[in-house]
Parts: structure tokens; C-alpha cells; sequence
């Protein structure tokens, strides 16, 4: 009996080393992950697909701790994009030229890559994020850094490489937030 049973479980862990439930599991699909219980869905990577609006099926993935939009076509985000437990969140090379204000609902992120987009302007709710570690806006149009930034104490990575920020503006936000890396091109003469 004792050799059943730890047959068993030796059985029992095996399938949980190789369940879908897994948190460290990625779906490189949308079937893929529409084929499993929505709740065991906690990574999801959807980049280069080619969608121009979030999959509404995504929603129903109320788990997820890691989704990947890299390389799409998006240029908003659904106002039922909240996800409670989202920690990291790739929406790099889209047509975003807005800040989707909806972000600022994910509160649990710790990182937000968002590079190479046409976004001009950070909204003052990015405050919102104060679990937020990394923020990655490298190669976007952003002018003016809200005030509401220096609340986000657990930031310690600010990449806005690409941008042309004056040195007295680099020097001002680096004074601001001394707990903060901030990646920056070298400063011009160019009044921002």
C-alpha cells in the first residue's frame, strides 16, 4: 500500500511539473490558451500576430501575471483591460500614440515595456503604479514627465532613450527621483 501510494503522488507530481496550470508556463497561442480552464492561463505571449485590437478573449484570463503584445498593430487598449494580478506587460512596437489611461487600473505591474510606440504624453494616473519597477517608453515622442512620477517609489528603471530631453531636464527629473536609473540620449540644446 505504502508503495502505491508513493507511486501515486510520484505520478501526481509529474503532472503537475507538466500541467498547463503552471504559473511559469507560456501560451504562444490564443487556441492554444482558449483550449485550457481560463483560470490556468498566467503567461501569454500573442506578440507578432499582427492584431490591430486586443483579442477580446483575453479578458477572460483573469489570472494572468505576464502578457506579451510586442509587434502588433495596437493603438488602444479595451476599457476592460484590468487584469488584478498583470505584473509584466510588452506592448513595445505598436502605433500606440497614446498612454492608454486603462494601464494605470493594472495596479499590480511591476514592469511596462512600451518602447518604440509614437506616445507623446505620460497621464498623471501613471501615480496609480506604485508596485511599478520598471518603465521601459525608449524611442516614443514623450515631451513632459507628470508630476504624479515621483510617487512610483519602487521604480528603479526609466528608460526614455530615443527622446531628446535638454541636460537641465535630464538633471531635473534625476534630482527628483534619486531612487530611479533613468536611461537618457546625451542632453541637446533643444528647449524640452
Amino acid at each position: 500500500m505504502i508503495k502505491l501510494n508513493a507511486l501515486l503522488c510520484w505520478m501526481g507530481l509529474m503532472l503537475v511539473n507538466y500541467s498547463h496550470s503552471q504559473q511559469n508556463y507560456v501560451f504562444t497561442s490564443l487556441t492554444e490558451a482558449l483550449n485550457v480552464p481560463a483560470d490556468s492561463v498566467y503567461r501569454l505571449d500573442l506578440s507578432r500576430e499582427g492584431y490591430a485590437q486586443v483579442p477580446a478573449e483575453i479578458i477572460q484570463f483573469t489570472n494572468l501575471i505576464e502578457l506579451d503584445l510586442r509587434k502588433n498593430k495596437l493603438t488602444d487598449l479595451p476599457a476592460n483591460f484590468i487584469f488584478p494580478h498583470l505584473k509584466t506587460l510588452h506592448l513595445g512596437q505598436n502605433k500606440f500614440q497614446v498612454f492608454p489611461a486603462v494601464l494605470c487600473q493594472n495596479t499590480s505591474l511591476t514592469h511596462l515595456y512600451m518602447g518604440k510606440n509614437a506616445i507623446s504624453e505620460i497621464p498623471e494616473c501613471i501615480g496609480n503604479l506604485v508596485y511599478l519597477q520598471k518603465l521601459d517608453l525608449w524611442f516614443n515622442t514623450v515631451s513632459t514627465i507628470p508630476e504624479s512620477m515621483v510617487q512610483l517609489r519602487n521604480l528603479r528603471s526609466l528608460d526614455l532613450r530615443g527622446m531628446n530631453y535638454s541636460e537641465e531636464f535630464q538633471e531635473k527629473w534625476r534630482k527628483r527621483m534619486p531612487w530611479v536609473t533613468f536611461e537618457f540620449d546625451l542632453g541637446c540644446d533643444c528647449g524640452i
